[in-house]
């Protein structure tokens, strides 16, 4: 159990496709570990919102909105097309459209709405960042899954080295989410993180759940 007392600095906990509990371990099962280098994910607060990071998709321009048919999918590119359709979050590195944000309904992911195997129904968000970027967040993500194994657990209570307020003080990553991706999350994702949006759609801390 993760961060079972709720505050408003929610921990940041890391997985990849090593983790058999995560559902990126399902890809790794169907086409090797070596096609899902370099795709993780960050979870906030308890289980949920999830930001998913993957690899540059080359040329992503010419084919956009972009479009897979699980039935074929062979290379490590075609993955992370399928994953980009799939998660609500995505941070993607690509210099040509780096700061940008794009949104993917369920109307530009279903070109034959017909076939089932084509049929994706879930909005994505993606915050396309520059290659560097990119190269910097994975190494302190891999910085914030060593923190996450020194978490101590206390009855009910996890006791995390990976507070958002810490890892400000000497990584971006964590400034990045705050500033960039959260503005797009639902209500429902703030919720998890003991947020909300007010009357005039600030993000705001909320009531902590669970907290003594």
């Amino acid at each position: 159990m993760k961060n079972y007392r709720k505050e408003f600095n929610y921990i940041i906990y890391y997985s990849d496709s090593t983790n058999e509990q995560d559902d990126l371990y399902f890809y790794t099962e169907s086409f090797g570990q070596n096609k899902m280098n370099g795709i993780f994910k960050l979870t906030l607060g308890l289980h949920f919102p999830e930001i998913l990071f993957l690899p540059e998709i080359e040329n992503i321009h010419e084919s956009w909105p972009p479009y897979v048919d699980y039935r074929l999918i062979q290379s490590a590119e075609d993955i992370y097309k399928a994953l980009l359709l799939t998660q609500p979050y995505i941070v993607l590195p690509y210099n040509e459209w780096a700061g940008q944000v794009r949104v993917l309904e369920p109307d530009s992911k279903n070109p034959v709405p017909s076939d089932p195997e084509t049929y994706y129904g879930y909005k994505s968000t993606l915050f396309f960042i520059t290659e560097e970027e990119y190269k910097l967040y994975r190494q302190e993500a891999e910085k914030i899954n060593e923190l996450n194994d020194l978490e101590e657990h206390i009855g009910y209570e996890t006791i995390s080295k990976t507070h958002t307020e810490d890892l400000e003080k000497y990584m971006k990553i964590p400034g990045f989410i705050k500033e960039k991706v959260l503005p797009y999350f639902d209500d429902r994702d703030l919720y998890e993180i003991s947020r909300k949006r007010d009357e005039e759609g600030n993000i705001i801390f909320t009531q902590t759940i669970g907290n003594k």
